[in-house]
């Protein structure tokens, strides 16, 4: 889906302004809601090769992700930041606007 369809459905509200890293070196992204609850999204395995901490998110960097969930080998669900080749679907939104 849409990092906006994502927010919408989140009452999402900002995001934190730079990439953080959690303590294996893994990139997220925190979001964070109207009643200031934060959540921490992590990049796929293939995006996170193109951030590191401290890289500042801007308009264009958001308008080339998605937000995908997915399956770990744990079988648990997860929700992650993806590219728009990773994913298999779009958004009509997305495509018309």
């Amino acid at each position: 889906m849409s990092i906006a369809a994502f927010a919408a459905k989140n009452s999402f509200v900002e995001i934190n302004k730079t990439v953080r890293e959690n303590s294996n070196g893994y990139p997220f992204i925190t979001f964070i809601n109207s009643a200031n609850k934060a959540e921490n999204v992590y990049f796929s395995k293939s995006q996170s090769a193109n951030f590191a901490e401290g890289d500042v998110i801007t308009a264009g960097v958001m308008k080339n992700l998605q937000i995908a969930e997915v399956v770990n080998n744990a079988g648990e669900t997860r929700t992650k930041l993806v590219g728009f080749g990773e994913s298999s679907r779009l958004t009509l939104a997305d495509l018309l606007s």
